[in-house]
């Protein structure tokens, strides 16, 4: 493989090039700035031979590909081992010279620092900062050079991997750091995480015990062990005692919610456990279970029923049902009648908008399916106001980080598809049927056992178009005059303008987008899950 002779910028170039940063900042910003011809039209002789080689192509990914933000290009930093591997004859001392690494960032990787530092205009200030950081700075070149601090960083996670007695590769420690540099700054910063022992077990914490743990709190971590005894003292330690040292650390301060990022790991607070009830055959199950306890499960806190006013008669019976058969609370809220609101052509907020997943053929004849926001409009927000009202945090408020809410969905294991984790930071959900790998058919067998003869009816609206054509069939010969409710709005959203709303198409409650009242359920037709693909996992169960 070729070499590429390695060499550091002379005195004098190097001291030039940091006084005239601010007349060629931009120059900086371009991959294919030729700072040779700058170089050589001031210095004959502006490079000096340095007893390392770089083998040469360097193959690097441009860190742009990682993403625009800052916190993704930071990933680019998981290649660090690799370029470190590149560089033959490097050492920590040779590592330590900032002109050579402003050879590097210059000659060799000016393209991959303009992807990694990208600005809409390079500053003086942003040029010496990752390109030519010197002594005179406050800040070290592990922390800054793009260079150095790629080679210090994968450096680094190699030193705590060689000390973990193989608990951890580098690349994974790599993998810490990456993920969040600021750990990286942090083991760089305090003198007693440079034990490699201790690093070791540290950057292990943060894999485990530690994870989320916040850049002061990871501070806080390395001042506490500095108060301990020292780096002296702790280097005399065995690594079973530094294990115990630093895990009892970690699971002090991960109990202050001050020192955790994610709320889900701050240890010892309670829970607030709610049930999302569906009243479907899942649902009802899981909250019987919690009831007797069974498989483990403890009662939660409430069983919150977002009703669309729009579910068949039977779904409305069991429920009174289920309530006096538990103990713990049930709470019924609503964001309004979805059968009406499609009538008047609106959502839940009063918008002109169609927001359930009717099928449509459009004007050109094409097929398509409308917009799902069903499921947030009428479950999921009026869930959430609920449990913060309980909470008794405002609206508009953020919710305290010691505040966790645990949500329990009745899916089952054979629709493990459906789990979706929650999109905000403050819910954690949780399945508890999946937990314990009971499907629809051990859900049935388990209540027929308990309530014999009883129904478990499915949940969803009367006009789902998510029903398969055995629903409608049950519900046509079952719940008639809800079955004539949804033929009336199926009807209704191609033929009364307010129904329509903005629509341009024919929409139809049914897949195969004829007037409902004409389908003969006891066709075989070929119907794709879309359940299974579109439903956030609050209907149906």
């Amino acid at each position: 493989m070729d070499r590429r002779q390695l060499y550091r910028l002379t005195d004098e170039a190097f001291e030039w090039l940091r006084f005239n940063t601010a007349r060629h900042a931009g120059e900086y910003g371009d991959p294919g700035a030729d700072f040779g011809a700058v170089l050589g039209g001031q210095f004959p002789r502006y490079l000096d031979p340095v007893p390392a080689t770089l083998r040469w192509p360097l193959d690097l990914k441009d860190p742009s590909e990682y993403g625009e933000s800052a916190k993704k290009r930071h990933l680019a930093d998981a290649q660090a081992l690799s370029f470190r591997g590149a560089l033959e004859g490097m050492t920590p001392r040779l590592a330590s010279d900032p002109q050579l690494w402003a050879y590097v960032n210059l000659f060799c990787l000016n393209g991959y620092g303009a992807g990694r530092w990208p600005a809409e205009s390079y500053s003086a200030d942003h040029v010496l900062l990752h390109w030519l950081t010197g002594p005179a700075d406050s800040k070290p070149l592990w922390n800054t050079s793009t260079a150095g601090r790629m080679w210090w960083i994968a450096h680094t996670a190699a030193k705590a991997a060689d000390a973990s007695g193989g608990a951890f590769t580098a690349q994974q420690a790599l993998d810490v750091f990456s993920q969040t540099p600021e750990y990286y700054h942090r083991t760089m910063e305090y003198e007693v995480l440079r034990c490699p022992a201790l690093m070791a077990e540290c950057v292990r914490a943060l894999m485990s015990e530690a994870r989320g743990i916040t850049r002061d709190g990871y501070r806080e971590l390395a001042m506490e062990l500095n108060r301990m005894g020292g780096p002296r003292l702790l280097d005399s330690l065995d690594r079973q005692q530094l294990r115990a040292l630093v895990r009892g650390s970690a699971d002090r301060l991960m109990s202050k919610k001050e020192f955790v990022s994610d709320r889900r790991r701050l240890r010892g607070a309670r829970k607030f456990k709610v049930l999302s009830l569906g009243a479907g055959a899942q649902s009802t199950v899981l909250a019987l279970m919690a009831e007797e306890g069974w498989g483990g499960l403890e009662k939660p806190d409430v069983a919150v029923f977002a009703d669309t006013q729009w579910e068949p008669p039977s779904v409305y019976e069991h429920l009174d049902w289920l309530e006096k058969q538990l103990s713990y609370r049930v709470v019924r809220v609503t964001a309004g009648d979805i059968k009406e609101n499609l009538l008047r052509g609106t959502n839940s907020d009063g918008d002109s908008f169609l927001d359930v997943p009717v099928f449509v053929v459009n004007p050109d004849g094409t097929k398509s399916v409308a917009a799902r926001q069903c499921t947030t409009h009428y479950k999921i927000r009026p869930i959430h106001r609920q449990i913060r009202a309980m909470l008794e945090v405002p609206k508009g408020e953020r919710v305290p980080k010691d505040v966790q809410v645990e949500m329990w969905l009745g899916i089952s294991a054979d629709e493990s598809d459906r789990m979706k984790p929650s999109k905000d930071e403050w819910i954690d959900r949780r399945f508890p049927l999946v937990d314990m790998n009971m499907t629809r058919a051990d859900v049935y067998k388990w209540f027929g056992e308990r309530h014999p003869g009883r129904r478990l009816p499915r949940s969803a609206c009367v006009g789902c178009p998510y029903h398969d054509d055995m629903e409608w069939k049950w519900l046509k010969e079952n719940e008639p005059r809800a079955f004539a409710d949804a033929v009336r709005v199926d009807w209704s959203l191609r033929n009364v303008p307010a129904a329509r709303g903005s629509l341009r198409g024919q929409a139809y409650l049914h897949k195969s987008r004829r007037p409902l009242g004409s389908v003969d359920f006891d066709e075989a037709a070929d119907y794709d899950d879309y359940m299974a693909g579109e439903c956030e996992g609050l209907c149906g169960v």
